[in-house]
């Protein structure tokens, strides 16, 4: 019996350690990302559109880390880069903690909010690069798959932990993540030594792919599809609080349904969809967004919220990895740090925009819930269709095997 997952893979110690450490991040950061808004709006009774001018600064924060970040794992190593990142990120949550416990001003919040995400983006380019680094071009959708499991684990388990700690206490929120990246370090430190490549200290901090057509379409591509994609991380939370008033502990367990989903379901739609080449694969996905979208404004029955949630996570299965792996496909081995830093500025020059625009329309279509749904999943169509249209820029030649040749498991067919 073929198993859904390469052997290498599995056999892989360093994609198993960062898929351990994905696992710790995101069980510490997605309560934050999904509590702190809540925090701000009921506690702070911070306004929407502030709100969403708040993941728009985190967004920008993150473009110069975009430009420098990527060069910078090429030019000093990526060991080296990763274990500098879990003490900044703990530093910056240990400031957050502060700003609640004490009822600091809100800046003690903001600027926490802003710079981790900055400092996360760094730490996810360099993540991606060491996955590109250990794995086959053959392995890499299921080494992401994998790497995207331990993170939604973390994130099934940090929304229902965080629904009930903000209960007791919101500044207790931000614990969570200080030390989980504590324990992140720890493994990094242990586990991610490996024969990298020689550190390119000639190498400029500003060089970027702009030669490469076929890297900037698929870039401004997928960066359109996280936007698309942005209302189940921005907005989704204050939507079903505000409007639908579901409660703390309810709006946790759905998002943590979402992480769960992931780990159940993430190889089983590898499985379905490994004939189908990477982009074709997200234009898929982003149909099944557009669907599930729309249920969110049709009903706030839980029961079919749940369910909701289920197939929207679907949807994020057949998207997400090949939204990965394709820039690693595209990249020289040498450039890579370069290749996923330019696609991350390209992504953040486009997603600071999609909290701010998702926050206007939460906000002009308050007593409107269908229509503003519907307007979403429209927008998601629309990406769905252009990608097709587009695929004599963007289509590549497979360096071994064509997607269509192999099957599940990452084996010769």
């Amino acid at each position: 019996m073929k198993l859904p997952i390469s052997k290498g893979v599995i056999q892989n110690k360093i994609v198993a350690t960062i898929s351990v450490a994905e696992l710790l991040r995101l069980m510490g950061r997605s309560g934050v990302w999904v509590f702190i808004p809540i925090y701000l709006l009921r506690v702070r009774t911070v306004p929407l559109l502030d709100i969403g001018m708040l993941f728009v600064l985190s967004g920008i924060s993150s473009i110069p880390v975009s430009i420098f970040g990527g060069n910078l794992i090429d030019k000093a190593g990526r060991r080296k880069i990763a274990l500098l990142l879990p003490p900044m990120l703990a530093a910056i949550f240990f400031v957050m903690f502060l700003g609640i416990y004490f009822k600091l001003s809100n800046i003690f919040v903001y600027i926490p909010f802003i710079l981790f995400s900055a400092v996360a983006t760094l730490q996810s380019v360099a993540d991606m690069v060491i996955v590109t680094d250990c794995t086959s071009d053959v392995e890499r959708i299921d080494a992401f798959s994998m790497t995207r499991i331990g993170a939604n684990v973390g994130f099934s388990l940090g929304p229902a932990i965080s629904g009930f700690v903000v209960s007791a206490n919101y500044a207790i929120l931000p614990l969570i993540p200080l030390i989980s990246e504590s324990l992140g370090f720890y493994l990094f430190y242990r586990y991610i030594n490996y024969n990298e490549a020689p550190p390119q200290v000639e190498k400029s901090l500003i060089s970027f792919p702009r030669g490469d057509f076929r890297f900037l379409i698929v870039s401004i591509l997928l960066s359109m599809a996280f936007f698309v994609t942005g209302p189940w991380a921005y907005i989704l939370n204050q939507f079903l609080s505000g409007i639908d008033l579901i409660p703390n502990f309810i709006i946790g367990l759905l998002f943590a349904t979402n992480g769960l989903v992931v780990v159940v379901l993430q190889l089983p739609v590898n499985r379905l969809f490994y004939r189908m080449d990477d982009m074709t694969r997200v234009a898929a996905g982003l149909l099944i967004y557009a669907a599930t979208f729309a249920v969110f404004g049709l009903t706030k029955n839980v029961a079919l919220l749940f369910i909701d949630v289920v197939f929207l996570t679907i949807g994020e299965n057949v998207i997400s990895p090949p939204m990965t792996s394709v820039i690693g496909r595209i990249a020289p081995d040498k450039r890579r740090g370069e290749y996923y830093g330019g696609f991350s500025l390209l992504s953040n020059f486009v997603s600071p925009f999609s909290p701010i625009v998702y926050e206007a329309m939460l906000a002009y279509f308050y007593h409107s819930p269908l229509l503003l749904w519907a307007s979403i999943g429209m927008i998601c169509v629309a990406l769905a269709v252009t990608i097709p249209l587009t695929r004599k820029s963007w289509n590549y030649q497979e360096d071994t095997l064509s997607r269509t040749a192999q099957v599940p498991g990452g084996k010769a067919g």
